[in-house]
């Protein structure tokens, strides 16, 4: 299980950091971790069962944890993902939270200044969840989901292909109102953690 801990620093940037506990024979490794160098939103959901989750990062930065490598200038663009209906909703009146599964997708994480991609990858479905009332939300990909296909001389070795997770957490703009028959849109800024198992 991975605990996530968000710091913002004097100069606004989000920096997520994980804690890792062995639950289960999968061992997590955190590659990277990447944030956004502006207080721009950067994500927004258009609402509902089956709204657009979007995240564009045009000014970024890229931190590898299994080499030295850092990236202060990046953008890192997540292909929409769209909520998968009704069906995959699901909001728990007892602690007023809510999750909704989103179709899966892609995403790249470039350098701006060379054009070289320095990671990308595929997944399957994403979960979207959070609590009524709160401006904290993460979007969690499934164990084992993603697919990191693009190996570079950031990360030494490479990283392909090889299954691993992905943590989106960020925090919206206003709070966002969940009930039984949904929940609503929202503009938010976000913390990645790039994992593999």
């Amino acid at each position: 299980m991975l605990k996530f801990t968000k710091t913002v620093t004097s100069l606004g940037i989000s920096v997520l950091f994980a804690t890792i506990a062995t639950q289960d024979a999968h061992a997590v490794q955190a590659i990277a971790i990447a944030g956004d160098n502006t207080n721009a939103p950067n994500i927004n959901y258009s609402g509902g069962f089956a709204g657009t989750f979007n995240l564009n990062i045009p000014n970024g930065f890229l931190r590898s944890k299994v080499g030295l490598g850092f990236a202060p200038n990046v953008k890192i663009v997540f292909s929409p993902l769209v909520g998968v209906g009704a069906a995959g909703y699901n909001f728990f009146p007892a602690a007023q939270t809510f999750n909704q599964v989103l179709g899966g997708g892609k995403f790249q994480v470039v350098n701006n200044v060379t054009g070289v991609v320095l990671l990308s990858g595929s997944f399957s479905n994403a979960i979207l969840h959070g609590t009524n009332g709160s401006s904290s939300l993460a979007l969690t990909l499934l164990k084992d989901s993603v697919l990191y296909n693009t190996p570079s001389p950031f990360f030494p070795g490479g990283l392909s292909p090889q299954a691993g997770s992905l943590s989106v957490e960020f925090v919206s703009t206003a709070p966002v109102s969940a009930a039984s028959t949904g929940f609503g849109g929202f503009k938010a800024n976000d913390g990645i953690t790039f994992a593999v198992h």
